[in-house]
């Protein structure tokens, strides 16, 4: 089971459209089984083999004021964080968000190496944000734009964050996150403590 956390305000149901459902169709293209959640569940899926974070619309910031769930913070199985999801990861990593509004197509750079981006070295992903994150020792960082961090990685624990979009054009990031959350051991064994 992939769990598709969605961090749009859900007052606002036009955003899933935007923001969830693409994700949930590249998620059923790869014959995967997910249930979408909204962010504030409290309850952890059963039989989970990896989470995805949603973005959201650019002036939609409720999910900094509900942040992560607890059950997930201290899970350590896959978590791919897109957009807003990779800022609450950062967050949760220690880390913080700045002031870096973008809307469009940026040229990416990979600099660190790591089996999610597929040996390539750059790439064009889809911006909508405004707001970067700065992060610490505690992550990694895989891939830069000239406007910022692009894309980390914590290192305790498969957990990916893009500040990109890949549902508009990089699915295959979405893809090989997948064939991680396929690999790793069952979920029992990966829980810990953060």
């Amino acid at each position: 089971m992939i769990a598709i956390l969605d961090c749009t305000n859900q007052d606002l149901p036009l955003l899933k459209r935007e923001f969830v459902n693409p994700i949930e169709s590249v998620v059923q293209k790869t014959a995967h089984h997910s249930v979408v959640l909204p962010l504030n569940s409290h309850e952890m899926p059963g039989d989970l083999k990896g989470v995805i974070l949603t973005g959201t619309a650019l002036m939609d910031n409720r999910y900094l004021t509900i942040g992560l769930p607890e059950w997930l913070q201290e899970w350590a199985g896959p978590v791919l964080g897109i957009c807003a999801g990779m800022q609450l990861m950062a967050l949760t990593c220690g880390g913080r968000l700045v002031p870096s509004e973008a809307i469009g197509m940026t040229e990416i750079r990979c600099i660190g190496a790591d089996r999610i981006l597929e040996g390539r070295e750059q790439f064009t992903g889809w911006e909508l944000h405004r707001s970067g994150v700065e992060v610490n020792g505690t992550v990694t960082v895989l891939a830069r734009s000239s406007s910022g961090i692009q894309m980390i990685r914590a290192n305790d624990r498969p957990w990916y964050g893009l500040l990109f979009h890949p549902e508009v054009r990089n699915e295959w990031l979405i893809t090989n996150f997948l064939d991680i959350c396929d690999e790793q051991e069952s979920p029992e064994d990966r829980c810990s403590e953060f």
